[in-house]
């Protein structure tokens, strides 16, 4: 296909596929290269971003514990706590009013003039509390109360100096609105005298989170030493979804880094990074496909680039092979306008500055084609005299090989061998038929005996190798059909379908007749048809019914001077020929089709109109 281009085509196909390759492998090496860069921005900036809100987290817990020390170092506070006596089941601190102002005053003096953030509660070795909060939402208990709680013994008697609470329930408020808290127990070289929690709403860690750094895609997550969730931004049913097994994979290594995670049934990329107060971890999730959203945005640049830049290149280069090959192009017109009365170039059309190159090869070319005129006229002669010859010989040999064939069938009948009878009288009566001049038409009853001399003669080959299963109804016997139409189509079993398939070899001829139109259907049971040749075989078909008579010359010269299909090459009349003398004879009136069995094998259908 590529040699029946033009030289201008060649050269631009050529130069357009070595641009193609370089520019797709540039395109490629930058696109993966940017990938590269672009991802590793990305997961620094995200980074970053998690580190800068673990730093802004550690700040507000260092606000609240710096608060709580203060509490601790206040002379006045302590000196308070150690005068609280065991005696009164009631609260110090309603009780001694003057005293609550005095400390709510002092813990008011630590907050250097900022708002309070949230809540600072006070609380005696013996129960008594008092609290400064920007709330008025505080719960009324008595110190009863407060000392039945789990927690009230458990922060006098903590050994560390101080515990960050995880967002909880405010114990304090009626609403119990979310906080966070850090409390330490107010000691001092010999005793604890109670302890102090200072509490910061959640709200002031989702200002950190989503107010500040302005967060407008990805979830925060505070996750604990155990894999424990103590804060998260994630929806009910993204938490639900994170469940022991996929926090328990999450891998922490080092003070902050990355990792893919699956959350929610979708791959996520998770930056961590651990706060220096606390063993608790910040976590930025982000869906994977959001984070390579840019990749799709360079993706998508890259290709658009590469198709304009490849455009415009193709469109110079079409320029350019315009441009080089028009000089051959002149020269391809000046031998289009040769003068055949003197097999001489015209000179003036030629518009070039090697005139006697071009002369030369332009002769030659033209000594070439007269060459090539000659052997074709010879050849075309050698022909013609073959095929005269072939005809005359064609009437002769029909006698000597009847003459023949009636001496070996006598000879086997007085040898009381019938099988040579049979065969002889089989072979005769073929030849006969395939000898007849007078009509080229025969009736489809005549072609089903030509077959059954043919298969007598098969039968005899193979015997128990071959099983043969013919029905044919009488009503098609008269109906009128090219000669030889059938007996190619049976031996392409033989020939073709029956090799590399294991014996007994099944070949089956069915004839019916049914609303005015006839069917003639021949089966084996052989290696069939591939999809690719089945298919070419379909294409000539449809083909041959649009133009049999231009369609059969091309296709005979492609398939071999015997004038089978390329796909079953063989001796004899092919398929194209029965093929096209179908179409021929019968034209729109006739169908042909070539198919595969459902149990293997090959099928041929000849369908027609009485």
């Amino acid at each position: 296909m590529f040699g029946s281009f033009s030289y201008q085509t060649k050269i631009f196909l050529a130069l357009a596929a070595f641009l193609f390759a370089v520019l797709t492998i540039v395109n490629v090496i930058n696109y993966y290269r940017n990938e590269s860069l672009i991802m590793n921005d990305i997961a620094q900036n995200k980074q970053q971003t998690t580190i800068k809100l673990q730093e802004q987290v550690d700040e507000m817990l260092k606000e609240m514990d710096k608060l709580s020390i203060s509490v601790n170092a206040s002379d006045s506070i302590m000196g308070v706590l150690k005068g609280i006596s065991f005696d009164s089941d009631r609260n110090y601190f309603i009780e001694n009013p003057a005293v609550s102002a005095d400390v709510r005053n002092t813990l008011l003096s630590f907050m250097s003039l900022q708002p309070l953030k949230g809540r600072i509660s006070l609380v005696s070795r013996f129960g008594d509390y008092l609290d400064l909060s920007n709330k008025m939402n505080n719960i009324k208990v008595d110190k009863s109360q407060i000392r039945l709680k789990p927690t009230f013994r458990d922060y006098l008697g903590m050994e560390e100096y101080k515990r960050y609470l995880a967002p909880h329930p405010d114990p304090w408020s009626v609403s119990g609105d979310l906080v966070v808290s850090v409390v330490r127990p107010l000691r001092d070289n010999y005793n604890v005298y109670g302890y102090v929690e200072i509490s910061y709403a959640v709200k002031e860690l989702e200002n950190i989170f989503f107010f500040r750094n302005n967060l407008s895609f990805g979830n925060v997550l505070i996750m604990g030493s155990d894999r424990s969730v103590l804060f998260s931004s994630l929806s009910p049913v993204q938490e639900r979804k994170l469940d022991e097994d996929t926090r328990l994979a999450m891998q922490f290594n080092g003070e902050f880094g990355h990792f893919e995670s699956r959350l929610s049934g979708t791959r996520q990329m998770v930056f961590y990074s651990k706060l220096t107060s606390t063993d608790w971890n910040i976590l930025l999730v982000e869906d994977l496909s959001a984070f390579r959203r840019p990749i799709e945005y360079l993706r998508i640049s890259s290709i658009t680039i590469f198709l304009a830049v490849l455009i415009v290149l193709l469109f110079l280069l079409y320029l350019y092979t315009n441009r080089v090959t028009r000089p051959l192009r002149r020269l391809k017109d000046s031998l289009a306008n040769v003068d055949l009365a003197k097999l001489e170039l015209l000179p003036a059309r030629l518009r070039t500055r090697n005139e006697i190159t071009l002369l030369g090869v332009a002769f030659q070319g033209l000594l070439d084609e007269l060459k090539i005129s000659m052997r074709q006229a010879e050849k075309s002669n050698e022909r013609a005299m073959v095929a005269q010859m072939n005809a005359l010989q064609a009437q002769v040999n029909p006698h000597f090989l009847h003459n023949t064939l009636t001496v070996i069938a006598a000879y086997g009948k007085s040898s009381g061998n019938p099988k040579v009878t049979e065969m002889c009288i089989a072979l005769s009566d073929m030849l006969r038929y395939t000898m007849k001049f007078d009509r080229k038409d025969s009736t489809i009853g005549a072609e089903i005996e030509h077959v059954g001399q043919y298969l007598t003669l098969m039968k005899s080959k193979y015997e128990d190798f071959l099983e043969i299963d013919t029905e044919i109804v009488p009503d098609i016997f008269p109906v009128p059909i090219p000669r030889l139409s059938l007996q190619p189509l049976v031996e392409n079993a033989f020939n073709h379908g029956f090799a590399g398939v294991d014996p007994p070899w099944k070949l089956s001829i069915r004839g019916t007749v049914s609303e005015g139109r006839w069917t003639i259907t021949i089966a084996d049971n052989g290696i069939g048809f591939s999809t690719e040749m089945l298919n070419k075989i379909n294409l000539q078909i449809s083909e041959l019914r649009s133009n049999p008579g231009a369609e059969t010359e091309r296709l005979i010269v492609e398939g071999g001077e015997d004038g089978s299909m390329p796909i079953r090459q063989g001796n004899g009349i092919g398929l194209t020929n029965v093929v096209a003398r179908l179409f021929l004879f019968y034209g729109e009136d006739v169908e042909f089709r070539a198919d595969n069995a459902s149990d293997g094998g090959a099928v041929f259908t000849i369908t027609g109109r009485r």
